[in-house]
């Protein structure tokens, strides 16, 4: 059987051409491009060529039809060999040139040669400067990019559209497409989804109300009434509505009259993905068209939205009129509506409600129920309304001034912290561009391998996407921090349309209520406490503090509430204890208590209490009297009298009569005598007292009213009378001086006014007052020689015993840092055993090889970048073996250099010559 013929691989002639080439001239046409590489194919011998072609497509991404059309290939393998002009045709992204050069083109074992940049897969050396000239490439394109978007946002910043959409609602002016004019047909249909809207409706309700009423969608209106302002959108069914139109034109701020660009960008001139813009960063213009809504009916659309009623499982729609303002304080989630019927058997009807966070009980979110009752909520939102409108009705300007302040406060607290997140996550975000960039030069340059690359490439590419969100986030809340402003006016008219309101309606409470905040309850049953902030309309939260006739009705109100709560209380308990009675009467014939049997005689009866134990008198007394009769049986036995116990030694012992209380004779003698004593001492206590008293008077009588004689001071020999016999000095201070004296054997009159003794300093031999007990030198000089001398000596004496204990050495024996050998150092940190070792270790330290490796050359042994020989360089600065090879080499630079130069100037005379 015939062997089957090789199929022979294709040459690929690529040629790419996008809009902005074209202004370069026709050098870079398709069809000089294609003749071109034909030229050089059939130039080098290439045979099977096919042109693979993409005209009017971007460099900067890779989705052209063409270069797919040639991917496919490539993985059929069925290329052989991919011919460019140059690099740019290939692509403007580095990073993806790079992957189909760098990998995928050797790994399909492709031939590829870029002609213009001298780029030849099979010759190494001349595709070093390969990644810079992909570099370059990729930041024309970006450069490119960057001046159409500076066009775009000057157009922009001057109120000029550069999108050719227009809101649903308006067309163009004739021969001006920058103003816009209200449609008359499609101006009304969005007014009535305003109104719908206004009305509670929600999106999908008014979708549904719409294709009802067989209104067109906007695609479709469009190009049945305005074909040159469509752009093409193809749409299934003309009357279509869907809930995502609904709140695209209840979001669009052009039905104000307002003008606003900008609304989106792309988020990198490599790809054609786009993300919404904050409102920092968009254009607006104000009242630069004629509005079909007024401001008051988008603000009052805006707040309805927040209030889409909840579906119940029959298919119906259940609203409160709380529900849409409730808010968690922990989540932010949307507090959700529970309803129960109030009784188990009762009317199905007649329910309670209450609202829990949204969030609570699902999957993957974790917050608290924060439960609070719907009617608790009224009350507080009607209460704080009643509140502010007496206060503003009796004084305008105080309610003014307090709002000023408000604002005042809110607008200097600046939220710095998010500010500062803000920087450093966008710092973060440019570290991680540049790790990305650093990852694909090693990859590329062969220093780390394919599998590592694509796990760090991916590492990378998850946290730059966490960090993009997060900066999302801290941008949401900086604008959601942005100061509001307080529109006191509107506010007390509102106070004045509804003055002094019994009754909080659904229409009230649009007009007042912003939002209200709920926060987790604390404590249980009447310990239960939660806080509530309301969010007004115009002016925020606003809290107006409690006067003493607010407090003084609120604790007589709540007085009386307690005073209900406990009257109902006892009337419910009389009531259920009532009940229990009848039928415990019933059940027990009329009778209170259970029957019981009689403990004596063990009849059964009726018992008048619920402790009666007998059926009559008459047993209750026969049962006393044999209780009593058996416990004295029990204690006495056969003696006649109880057992006590003795007063004297504690013993017990049976009496012989009532009166006895002492055990034996012994016992009776002892208590006799203590008796007598206690007698005998109070009488001589008596005299005795009376004796010293007349001592007292009569040494009183003796002594000029002094207890005791006059004496003389044992210190100063001052006469003085003493307060107690024992008294030796005549005050306190000679008292001390003499203790001293006794004490340091010196009298303290000589210290001269100092505190402390004169002392002779031990350094320079002066005598001198000392500061204080411990002071041993004369002045700081002498301290610091003492100390010296001490140290001195304490070092002496360590360094003796150190010695001592290592064999007269004083340091532990180390290993050479270079040698390894073991030697006693002269100093701690010395870690060569000589001179010429610490020479060897420096040098292998700075230069990473070890000195005895160059075989007495002055210099380690390289190769020459030449030939490849290996070499004993005479220099530093030597890289080439001899000097056949250094002039050739230097033959070669210049060749490259001439050629590098010639190929600059041939665009300028190519240039030149068009």
């Amino acid at each position: 059987m015939a062997k089957k013929l090789a199929k022979p691989l294709i040459t690929a002639l690529y040629e790419r051409l996008s809009k902005d080439d074209e202004l370069k001239g026709e050098s870079n046409s398709i069809t000089n491009q294609k003749k071109y590489l034909e030229e050089f194919a059939d130039r080098k011998g290439f045979t099977n060529l096919r042109h693979f072609t993409d005209d009017g497509y971007t460099g900067r991404n890779f989705n052209r039809p063409g270069f797919q059309e040639l991917l496919a290939e490539i993985h059929a393998g069925n290329v052989g060999a991919i011919i460019v002009k140059d690099m740019s045709r290939l692509g403007r992204n580095y990073l993806q040139v790079g992957f189909y050069t760098e990998i995928l083109f050797p790994e399909k074992g492709i031939h590829f040669i870029a002609i213009n940049n001298s780029v030849d897969s099979e010759s190494g050396s001349d595709n070093d400067f390969t990644p810079f000239l992909n570099i370059m490439n990729e930041w024309y394109a970006k450069d490119t990019s960057n001046k159409i978007k500076s066009v775009f946002n000057a157009r922009m910043a001057d109120g000029k559209r550069c999108s050719g959409s227009i809101p649903y609602g308006y067309n163009r002016q004739a021969g001006d497409k920058q103003t816009l004019i209200i449609d008359p047909v499609a101006s009304e249909v969005v007014k009535s989804i305003f109104d719908m809207a206004d009305k509670g409706m929600s999106a999908t309700q008014i979708a549904k109300q719409l294709e009802s009423e067989q209104v067109l969608i906007p695609s479709a209106y469009t190009a049945k009434y305005h074909p040159e302002q469509n752009n093409g959108t193809h749409y299934y069914d003309p009357y279509g509505w869907s809930n995502t139109t609904v709140n695209t034109i209840l979001d669009r701020q052009e039905y104000l009259g307002h003008t606003i660009l900008k609304k989106s960008v792309s988020t990198s001139f490599k790809t054609n993905k786009r993300r919404e813009t904050s409102e920092d960063e968009q254009f607006v213009f104000y009242f630069t068209h004629e509005a079909i809504i007024s401001q008051e009916l988008w603000d009052s659309v805006q707040k309805q939205r927040v209030r889409s009623p909840r579906m119940t499982p029959s298919g119906t729609y259940q609203q409160h009129k709380l529900s849409g303002y409730l808010f968690c304080a922990d989540c932010g989630a949307r507090m959700a509506l529970q309803s129960s019927k109030k009784r188990r058997d009762g009317d199905p009807d007649d329910r309670y409600y209450s609202f829990r966070c949204g969030a609570y009980g699902q999957r993957g979110k974790v917050c608290s129920a924060h439960y609070v009752r719907a009617d608790a909520v009224e009350d507080l939102v009607l209460s704080s309304i009643q509140r502010l409108s007496n206060f503003v009705i009796e004084d305008e300007q105080a309610f003014a001034e307090q709002l000023r302040k408000k604002a005042q406060a809110e607008a200097d607290a600046v939220p710095a912290e998010k500010k500062k997140q803000l920087e450093e996550l966008e710092k973060e975000l440019d570290a991680l561009d540049g790790k990305l960039r650093s990852l694909y030069e090693n990859f590329v340059a062969g220093l780390i391998p394919e599998r590592q690359y694509k796990s760090l490439m991916m590492q990378y590419d998850r946290e730059q996407t966490f960090c993009e969100e997060q900066i999302t986030g801290v941008k949401k809340e900086l604008a959601l921090a942005q100061e509001r402003p307080m529109q006191a006016g509107r506010f007390i008219q509102l106070i004045h349309k509804y003055k002094a309101p019994a009754e909080l309606t659904e229409e009230m409470l649009h007009d007042f209520v912003d939002k209200i905040i709920v926060h987790e309850a604390d404590g249980r049953g009447k310990g239960r406490t939660q806080e509530i902030e309301i969010y007004f309309n115009f002016i925020g939260q606003f809290e107006l503090a409690f006067s003493q006739k607010e407090i003084k009705a609120a604790q007589k109100q709540e007085a009386k509430r307690l005073r209900e709560k406990n009257a109902q209380k006892k009337r419910t308990a009389r009531k259920y204890y009532e009940r229990k009675k009848q039928e415990r009467y019933n059940e027990r014939e009329g009778h209170k208590f259970e029957k019981r049997f009689c403990e004596h005689c063990g009849q059964a009866f009726w018992p008048n209490g619920n402790k009666q134990k007998y059926c009559s008198k008459e047993c209750a007394n026969a049962a006393k009297t044999a209780r009593v009769k058996a416990r004295r049986y029990a204690e006495k036995g056969d003696h006649t009298f109880r057992q006590k116990n003795c007063i004297v030694c504690g013993k017990p012992f049976w009496p012989v009569n009532g009166q006895e209380i002492m055990c034996s004779e012994e016992c009776k003698r002892i208590h006799r005598l203590e008796r007598q004593n206690a007698y005998y001492h109070e009488v001589v206590a008596d005299k005795e007292k009376a004796k010293r008293d007349a001592i007292r008077e009569r040494a009183l009588l003796e002594n000029d009213g002094h207890l005791y004689p006059q004496r003389e001071c044992e210190y100063c020999g001052t006469s003085f009378w003493p307060e107690k016999h024992f008294q030796r000095f005549c005050c306190k201070a000679c008292t001390n001086k003499a203790a001293e004296k006794k004490r340091t054997g010196a009298d303290p009159a000589e210290k001269e006014g100092h505190r402390f003794h004169k002392r002779t300093c031990p350094v320079c031999g002066k005598e001198f007052w000392p500061a204080g007990p411990n002071t041993i030198c004369c002045s700081r000089e002498c301290a610091g020689r003492r100390q010296a001398v001490l140290d001195k000596e304490r070092r002496d004496q360590l360094r003796a015993s150190a010695a001592a204990e290592r064999g007269g050495h004083l340091y532990d024996a180390v290993s050479c840092k270079y040698c390894g050998k073991l030697f006693y150092p002269k100093q701690p940190n010395q870690v060569y055993c000589s001179d010429e070792c610490r020479t060897n270790g420096s040098f292998m330290m700075r230069y990473g090889h070890d000195p005895a490796a160059k075989e007495g050359h002055p210099y380690n042994k390289r190769i020459c970048i030449h030939c490849g020989k290996e070499f004993w360089p005479a220099g530093p600065n030597t890289k080439t073996c001899s000097e056949d090879c250094s002039h050739a080499h230097g033959i070669q630079k210049m060749r490259e250099w001439r050629d590098a130069q010639k190929e600059l100037r041939e665009p300028e005379i190519s240039g030149a010559a068009v």
